[in-house]
């Protein structure tokens, strides 16, 4: 495999960066017309109870429709029941894999090629934790031809996971200087200026990915319920991003006549003090537009880092906390993760919305965290294609400049170097069990509406949204991806 994704330059991003501002100038970046836009969908959604759900036996290549592409997360999942039956048989899978078989399943032509790369991939990945890497680079050799970064989302995603095999075989024979290495733990040094200067297009791009808009909908719906009669409120926000998610509820609060709000207060916390500042100027002047007393402050810290006192809380505020795709950062340090977490419980918020990836990466155990991360990025990789399919540069900025160096950190990476790590809701339930915050429902709208929100296009329809207990799981073609979910303080009886 050549160096592939690993080597992206400044210059290169620079010119996604570019290509990206060409893509898109023709969408407003208008936070009253988003809100027009979606605001009216957001009561009228429907959500489906998992608990009434069978578990889905590996889906049957029959059953997938004439022209019909089977999902890429699917093609994965057949790959891994196919290779456990091989293993099961002990059959040589090299030799096995150097076959065409996939028509052997009764897969369409195309579908048989990705089944092919899937399988080989995962066998590679096997040979790859047994320390087998001579049969490891013969099974990714037969990858070459198949995998592709302008093919179809199977072989992108493979594309990516097999140059990080590669290269964590490399690591293993020590070709791979320690320079590598601190750029494989930390990823491509200039992302976070180019998500800086490319805000405005990556907001209008999140107008049309369902899982940004959904979590940010169902996060301020709750958050709105929660402090229905406070006359100030204070909101903090772990990893703002561009804060367009505010301006819903900065104007709902501007048309709360009933009980008029006397202050908004919202203090962002991250590392990134141009891109929190930034923020800050744009929901200010967003305020002023719609007459709504407020303040924003910002705390430039790592999470590790934070002190109770630094947030600047006042005894008649009603406090709410968003922890959007933040809590992973910390799992590497279970100590900080837990003192961060007792930090919260010493803020005594009203309400916690937490949103996280859906994904149990955070195993020693190699095998299982690249199966399980080749299933999360297939899904992602599917839903990307089909929601910017019109917004190729976009899509390319995440799949060849942002994807490739989380992929290759869980992959090659190990220790505390290793930094890219998700956990489950069942592990957040537990943890935060521990420190006396329980779960309360999602403010929802009643099950039997229609879920318009996910259906406002027919590239939409594939999106899923499911119930795990009170939290809520947002998937794509029946893969979960991310979990939204409320906490609040338990109160001594």
């Amino acid at each position: 495999m050549d160096s592939g994704p690993a080597n992206v330059s400044n210059s290169q991003t620079i010119s996604y960066v570019a290509d990206t501002e060409r893509e898109i100038p023709q969408i407003p970046l208008n936070p009253l017309e988003l809100l027009n836009q979606y605001a009216p969908k957001v009561k009228r959604l429907r959500v489906e109870d998992s608990s009434e759900k069978k578990s889905d036996p590996p889906p049957n290549p029959a059953s997938s429709g004439h022209g019909q592409a089977i999902p890429a997360a699917s093609i994965i999942k057949m790959a891994k029941a196919r290779l456990l039956q091989l293993n099961s048989q002990k059959a040589d899978i090299v030799s096995y894999a150097s076959t065409s078989f996939g028509a052997q399943c009764g897969l369409p032509s195309a579908a048989a090629e990705d089944f092919e790369l899937a399988l080989r991939l995962l066998a590679a990945a096997e040979k790859v934790a047994k320390q087998q890497f001579v049969y490891a680079r013969k099974l990714l050799s037969l990858c070459e031809s198949s995998v592709s970064q302008s093919g179809n989302p199977i072989q992108r995603v493979a594309y990516y996971f097999a140059d990080a095999l590669q290269e964590k075989i490399d690591k293993e024979w020590g070709l791979v200087s320690s320079e590598e290495m601190e750029r494989i733990r930390k990823g491509p040094t200039d992302v976070e200026q180019t998500m800086i200067r490319l805000r405005p297009e990556m907001t209008r791009c999140q107008q049309e990915i369902p899982f940004c808009l959904y979590t940010q909908f169902t996060a301020i719906q709750s958050i709105l319920d929660c402090v229905a009669s406070a006359k100030r409120v204070h909101l903090i926000d772990f990893g703002i991003d561009n804060g367009s998610h505010w301006t819903l509820i900065m104007q709902a609060f501007s048309v709360r006549f009933e009980c008029p709000l006397e202050h908004l207060k919202i203090t962002a916390v991250g590392a990134s003090k141009q891109m929190m500042e930034d923020t800050g100027k744009w929901l200010s002047s967003f305020a002023e537009t719609i007459s709504l007393p407020f303040s924003f402050s910002i705390i430039v810290s790592e999470m590790e880092d934070l002190k109770e006192g630094r947030f600047g809380l006042e005894a008649d505020d009603t406090l709410a906390v968003y922890l959007g795709l933040r809590l992973w950062t910390l799992l590497p340090w279970p100590n900080q993760l837990d003192k961060f977490i007792k930090l919260i419980r010493n803020l005594n918020p009203r309400l916690i919305v937490v949103n996280e990836m859906e994904a149990s990466i955070n195993s020693p155990d190699f095998l299982k965290r690249f199966n399980e991360s080749i299933h999360v990025f297939s899904a992602i990789f599917d839903c990307i294609n089909s929601c910017m399919y019109h917004r190729v540069m976009f899509r390319k900025l995440n799949e060849e400049v942002i994807f490739p160096g989380m992929i290759r950190n869980i992959v090659i990476a190990e220790g505390i170097e290793w930094i890219q790590r998700y956990e489950k809701i069942s592990f957040w339930r537990a943890l935060f069990g521990k420190f006396g915050i329980v779960e309360t429902g999602m403010s929802r709208p009643p099950p039997d509406q229609e879920i318009l929100f996910l259906r406002s296009s027919d590239r939409l329809t594939s999106c899923t949204v499911e119930l795990d207990g009170k939290c809520l799981l947002l998937g794509w073609k029946g893969s979960a991806i991310q979990s939204v979910s409320a906490w609040k303080i338990k109160q001594d009886d």
